[in-house]
């Protein structure tokens, strides 16, 4: 089997163990390059590590990384306890803990796997190795009694929210926002997820946008208002961002959907109302089947303008 075959298989081997969503290709043009989001049940936490495979590798060479980040699942404890803030820990790899990383990586590769696939076996020792050097947890601080999502006030929005959505987009929008369009409600275990399509020629443009929605008081005061957009220049270059508005890692999945469908001069915009029950990595899915199905719908994608 060739160096290619061994490294998809890999990837595959990798989707199966972490799921679909935690593989993503940092970029379609690289085959060879992925983003893994690998969950490290001893920290609570997420891994997010930048893999460059070469031609070489399995055979004479490792694989290489890059450190993205270390956070902990701050946004998955809130949905279970959506009574409390919890405190986001993040961990800083140092010089000498990347060198520790690296000749270990090395290591798996040469001796332990002899010269076959290896990130998963360093995925594995790299969350015991930060496990030890993880922050302790901080205490979760409780909300205002005021603030905290019940069963009666999240079974009413899935009752509400079209009509809110349609007011904000219509009714509140100022003559200079661009037109919104309102895709269809997805709904799991009462909660709700809607997505929201502008075509954009700016940044300015993207901000009217998010402001038009906010104006509505019930997405003002939805769980999260993930964003991401794309926009072509003059010059042929893309400017792109994301705003996760503290859904962990969700507005870089959104903006990958918008990269990998070639979406142009587009903002979208998915509202999520937390309903009471953890849905685990299903909520990015959610996410992105809302953003997909507006987008379908709207019939702009594969505009460009």
């Amino acid at each position: 089997m060739d160096n290619r075959q061994r490294q998809q298989d890999e990837i595959l081997a990798l989707e199966a163990i972490f799921g679909a969503q935690a593989v993503e290709k940092s970029d379609i043009s690289d085959e060879h390059t992925f983003i893994l989001h690998a969950p490290i049940d001893t920290m609570e936490a997420q891994l997010d590590l930048r893999f460059h495979l070469p031609d070489t590798y399995p055979s004479d060479t490792p694989p290489v990384f890059e450190w993205i980040c270390a956070h902990d699942m701050s946004a998955q404890l809130r949905e279970s306890s959506p009574g409390f803030i919890y405190p986001v820990r993040q961990l800083v790899l140092s010089d000498s803990m990347y060198d520790v990383a690296s000749t270990e990586l090395h290591r798996v590769w040469d001796e332990e796997m002899c010269r076959d696939v290896a990130v998963y076996s360093w995925v594995v020792w790299l969350g015991e190795y930060l496990s030890e050097r993880w922050p302790q947890p901080l205490d979760p601080i409780p909300l205002p009694k005021d603030s905290v999502t019940n069963e009666a006030s999240s079974s009413t929005v899935s009752n509400n929210i079209q009509s809110a959505a349609s007011s904000s987009t219509q009714s509140a929008k100022p003559d200079s926002a661009p037109n919104i369009f309102t895709g269809p409600l997805l709904e799991m275990k009462k909660s709700v997820f809607v997505a929201h399509v502008a075509r954009v020629q700016s940044a300015d443009d993207v901000r009217a946008v998010r402001d038009t929605l906010l104006q509505d008081k019930k997405i003002a005061q939805a769980t999260h208002n993930i964003l991401a957009y794309r926009i072509t220049l003059d010059n042929g270059s893309v400017s792109q961002d994301n705003d996760d508005d503290g859904e962990t890692a969700a507005g870089k999945r959104l903006g990958h959907l918008l990269h990998v469908l070639g979406a142009q001069n587009l903002v979208v915009v998915v509202t999520r109302w937390y309903g009471g029950t953890h849905l685990g990595p299903d909520r990015f899915k959610l996410i992105n089947n809302a953003a997909r199905l507006a987008l379908d719908q709207s019939e702009l994608l594969g505009k460009e303008s």
